[in-house]
C-alpha cells in the first residue's frame, strides 16, 4: 500500500470479503521498494501451523497469500 491509511483501509476490506480474517490481529509494516517508501499488511497467527492454516483458508476464499517465516 502507498500509505499507512491505505493499508489500514485495506484491512478493513479484507476482513469483510473473508470471515476468516474476523478476530485475527494485523500489523503494518513500513518498508522500502525501489526508492519509495510503502506499506506491507500481515495478518498475525499464534504460530506456524496457525499461519499456514489461516493461509488455506484464504486461499479457498480466494485471497493471495503467504506464510513468512
Amino acid at each position: 500500500y502507498s500509505t499507512r491509511a491505505a493499508a489500514q483501509n485495506g484491512w478493513a476490506v479484507l476482513t469483510r470479503q473473508h470471515e476468516v480474517l474476523a478476530g485475527v490481529a494485523n500489523r503494518i509494516l513500513e518498508a522500502e521498494v525501489d526508492g519509495a517508501t510503502v506499506f506491507r499488511l500481515q495478518a498475525v497467527a499464534g504460530s506456524l501451523a496457525a499461519a499456514e492454516d489461516l493461509c488455506r483458508a484464504l486461499k479457498a476464499s480466494g485471497a493471495d497469500c503467504q506464510v513468512k517465516r
